[in-house]
């Protein structure tokens, strides 16, 4: 197992796809923080670190689709999943080194991110005004989330040997969960009653709105929406739904991937 995580490790950092996944978020951080201080430096407008440090919990998703499913396309591409095996390799040590590359890989990303934001944000706009123990529990709840992300992503990638066929998957999967919960994000925002007081007849209610929560907090990209708006009031139930896709997730594409023939 170590073995495979050296050499898992070591690719990940020559890797140019995990170098342009860390330059990109980087580069998405400081672009923010800059727009920020633009709004300060030309309308005086008053802005905050804080509309601009959470953002990546809304691009990992997509990211980690990205370069979990090429990271492991890779090794089916060039064989090398084949000849671990034929070396002695478990499936199981193989398919947990994968698994674990890609969470460190996307974290790493996640802390390029906040890097910038520390870098370019805080000389030019200031700190976060949020309280320090309220970011980081942010900060833990929207990577106990990419740790789901990762799970499902690794588990698509090594069960679709076609390195063409599993990042569409993953990228479909990352964009679509996107669409559909922004629908229910819209949904949810809807108040019960107007500010002139009349009553909203779109409002939803009762055992409806019940399940809508449900379906918006334990899919990873909705969990990650309300860590972008940095409502931690359901972290604990996000946290526990995360650690049972992380659970299932992998159990399932363990099962499978030690079924699979290897072509």
């Amino acid at each position: 197992m170590s073995k495979l995580l050296y050499a898992n490790f070591f690719r990940m950092i020559r890797s140019r796809l995990f170098l342009i996944g860390m330059g990109f978020m980087f580069f998405a951080g400081s672009f923010l923080c800059f727009q920020q201080y633009r709004q300060l430096a030309e309308y005086g407008a008053h802005v905050k670190l804080d509309s601009t440090f959470f953002v990546y919990t809304l691009m990992i998703g997509v990211i980690s689709a990205v370069f979990c499913s090429l990271f492991v396309g890779v090794e089916y591409n060039d064989g090398t999943m084949r000849n671990k095996m034929i070396a002695g390799h478990k499936r199981t040590e193989i398919y947990f080194s994968n698994l674990i590359v890609n969470i460190a890989a996307s974290c790493f990303m996640c802390g390029s991110y906040m890097l910038a934001n520390v870098m370019v944000g805080i000389p030019f706009i200031g700190t976060l005004t949020i309280p320090a123990a309220k970011t980081l529990r942010i900060v833990v709840g929207s990577l106990i989330t990419v740790v789901a992300f990762c799970s499902i992503f690794t588990m698509i990638s090594c069960l679709i040997s076609s390195k063409a066929i599993a990042p569409v998957l993953c990228i479909l999967f990352a964009f679509l969960s996107i669409a559909f919960l922004n629908e229910v994000q819209r949904i949810l925002d809807n108040p019960e009653i107007w500010y002139d007081g009349t009553v909203n007849t779109a409002y939803v209610g009762g055992e409806e709105r019940e399940k809508l929560e449900f379906i918006y907090h334990v899919l990873p990209t909705g969990q990650e929406m309300e860590y972008a708006r940095r409502n931690i009031k359901n972290m604990n139930e996000m946290s526990v739904y995360s650690m049972g896709i992380t659970v299932l997730s992998t159990t399932v594409g363990i099962v499978f991937f030690k079924r699979k023939n290897m072509k």
